[in-house]
């Protein structure tokens, strides 16, 4: 097939469900639109009548390869399990496509450079799916803190109270996995549901995403019957030096939307990621958030329109995720233990204490320390 037109690319998404149905119904939009041309469906599962609908003529295959193969599209939309990330996303750029790749863009280190230096060789564009860096919350906050408006940024915290019931871990293979058939899943709550505040944090102080952090001390611990933990802290130095502590957990009974604060000598701000708002001494402001598949569209259009979430960009987050990867399994404790956790949750990211530091008998999780290497390894 001829490769679509520059402002319009052909277009293949791999995963239309779960949260690959999300991205089929922007891709179906955009299509309409005429932004760009919808060529094909991978999915082993079958689709259903409004995923058929929302298709309308593009192929549908079980095998992503072979789809892709056949189409040769521009551009590859990636939303699949996390462990098959790494081979989805370089069997796209080698076959000359650019790619939207879903967080985590890779489970660990290793995968992550082999994705750097397919995107390297092959000179393609690859934009990650942290979404929450679409927000003008975002920006405006990383703005104020390079105009000295909140002082000098001694701490930031990243807290998170969700709840996910049993279901949540049944609700696929890899759900909950450290591994999966010899291969690294790395599922958490730090490398999966708060991905966005981990990323976001290490990021707002000016550090570049493409620059390594510091020593990563993590405790993590779990209460469901998986490998991966659902409650953790963990305290990072961003590439600029700033402590960034955080503390999540999927059993607050009670859940509210994480959020990250800054806390500076003239003041304190809070985003609210998740809702794209903003508090700040000034006041508070909600803001609009720009897609990153429509940045990626205009990027593609005019390089000079810079990419919101370049793959080199994440490797900070994916050195987190590399420190959790490397850790321990997560210490088992029971759901009726975790007393007064939200409190402590906050706690934890406010003052910069991990819960094994607050005094609490379920937080009991040996230090584990990790210095990340200069650069993310090659091969």
């Amino acid at each position: 097939m001829t490769p679509g037109r520059a402002d319009q690319p052909t277009v293949v998404l791999v995963g239309a469900h779960g949260y690959g149905r999300g991205h089929l119904d922007r891709l179906a939009r955009l299509h309409a639109a005429g932004r760009l041309r919808l060529v094909g469906v991978a999915d082993p599962q079958p689709l259903d009548a409004a995923q058929r609908a929302l298709c309308g003529a593009a192929v549908h295959h079980r095998d992503a390869a072979a789809l892709i193969a056949t189409v040769a599209p521009d551009l590859v939309v990636i939303a699949t399990p996390v462990h098959t990330h790494v081979d989805l996303a370089l069997l796209a750029l080698r076959a000359g496509a650019h790619v939207l790749l879903e967080k985590p863009p890779a489970p660990t280190l290793d995968g992550f450079a082999q994705l750097l230096a397919a995107q390297r060789d092959t000179g393609r564009v690859c934009q990650v799916g942290f979404q929450a860096f679409g927000s003008a919350a975002f920006g405006e906050l990383a703005r104020q803190i390079r105009a000295g408006v909140l002082g000098q940024v001694r701490h930031i915290g990243v807290t998170g109270l969700w709840w996910r019931a049993d279901d949540y871990w049944s609700r696929s293979a890899w759900a909950g996995r450290r591994w999966l058939h010899g291969r690294p899943v790395n599922d958490g709550a730090l490398t999966n549901p708060f991905a966005h505040g981990v990323a976001l944090a290490l990021r707002l102080d000016g550090s570049g995403g493409d620059q390594p952090i510091g020593e990563v001390e993590l405790d993590t611990y779990r209460t469901r019957a998986v490998e991966a933990h659902d409650t953790a802290s963990a305290r990072v130095r961003t590439a600029l030096g700033t402590p960034v502590t955080m503390a999540v957990t999927l059993c607050a009974e009670q859940p509210v939307e994480p959020v990250i604060e800054v806390f500076g000598s003239a003041g304190t701000a809070v985003l609210h990621y998740t809702e794209d708002r903003l508090c700040t001494p000034a006041g508070e402001n909600t803001y609009p958030r720009t897609e990153l598949l429509e940045n990626l569209l205009d990027h593609l259009a005019d390089p000079g329109v810079p990419l919101l979430v370049p793959l080199a960009h994440t490797l900070g987050f994916t050195q987190v995720a590399e420190a959790v990867h490397r850790g321990p399994a997560p210490v088992p404790v029971a759901q009726e233990s975790l007393a007064d956790l939200p409190a402590l949750t906050r706690r934890a990211a406010a003052t910069g204490r991990l819960y094994r530091e607050l005094g609490v008998g379920w937080a009991r999780a040996e230090p584990f320390r990790w210095t990340p290497p200069p650069h993310p390894p090659t091969r």
